[in-house]
């Protein structure tokens, strides 16, 4: 689980560096994304051992 955390953190680092380099919102976006995507990662973590 934790490969698959880091995995989705990378990618998500990335596409906001491709999309919003020069801007200076770009920490509080991958911030964002990131916290959501944890939010999902566990939700389906949940529903699996259920």
């Amino acid at each position: 689980m934790l490969i698959l955390v880091w995995f989705v953190v990378c990618i998500i680092f990335i596409f906001v560096q491709l999309i919003l380099e020069g801007s200076g919102h770009a920490l509080e976006v991958f911030a964002l994304l990131t916290a959501i995507a944890l939010f999902l990662i566990n939700k389906l973590g949940k529903k699996k051992t259920k």
